[in-house]
């Protein structure tokens, strides 16, 4: 699975549904969220196709999603933030 940043701003709806967004996504799919407006994703979807299902959850907000699988990464964070992203990235056997 690859590792996404997904960050986006209040736009019309200050209340997004991000429970039912990942419900949308591919089989094992999950997300950290570090505060309303900011998550890592795991998923095996490209980010045009996370783009896609996010538009509809969305609204009017901004947003942008990046791969970051193979950034480096430093900082001070709790634990389960540091075990999801070091989970391993493994390419989906059925690929």
């Amino acid at each position: 699975m690859k590792r996404y940043l997904l960050v986006f701003d209040d736009g019309s709806n200050p209340e997004i549904d991000l429970s039912s967004f990942v419900e949308t996504l591919d089989s094992g799919a999950e997300m950290y969220a570090l505060d309303g407006h900011v998550c890592f994703l795991r998923s095996n979807l490209s980010v045009s196709d996370l783009s896609n299902r996010f538009l509809k959850f969305a609204g009017s907000s901004l947003f942008f999603i990046a791969d970051v699988t193979s950034s480096d990464y430093e900082g001070r964070m709790l634990g389960r933030f540091w075990d999801f992203l070091k989970q391993p990235s493994f390419e989906s056997a059925a690929e």
